[in-house]
């Protein structure tokens, strides 16, 4: 299994999540808010692109090794992304237009923080724990 697409993709995510970064350091809200949305809902066409690859390709993959161990962490890292992809959905149903941002705004900071945080932990656990068992 090549991991290198993985990679790629998690190196596209975190340039969102980087310009997601960039403009929540603004002052000003009320000129950032279209430029997050736009981020928001780019970020998630990029993660279901990734996860839609996990599901399909990656996760059958350890569960064909025949491998308790990457069976077991394949089952719980997919159940694990589709707990943090439901809170995700939620976050950009929420937050995915300037309006909606702005009529949020005492707690747009506060949640997109977390959102972000989780994403990168999350793509940190996979390349330091999962993809390295892919030899």
């Amino acid at each position: 299994m090549e991991l290198k697409h993985y990679m790629e993709q998690h190196e596209r995510i975190k340039e969102e999540l980087e310009q997601l970064k960039l403009l929540l350091r603004k002052p000003e809200l009320e000129q950032e808010a279209s430029d997050l949305a736009f981020h928001i809902n780019s970020l998630a066409g990029k993660l279901k692109i990734h996860l839609s690859s996990e599901d399909q390709y990656l996760y059958p993959f350890f569960r064909r090794s025949g491998d308790i161990k990457l069976t077991t962490m394949a089952n719980d890292y997919q159940k694990e992304m589709g707990g943090l992809m439901t809170v995700f959905t939620e976050f950009k149903e929420k937050y995915n237009t300037k309006g909606k941002i702005l009529s949020e705004k005492g707690t747009f900071h506060g949640r997109i923080e977390v959102i972000i945080r989780s994403i990168e932990t999350r793509m940190q656990k996979e390349e330091s724990g999962l993809y390295r068992q892919v030899k």
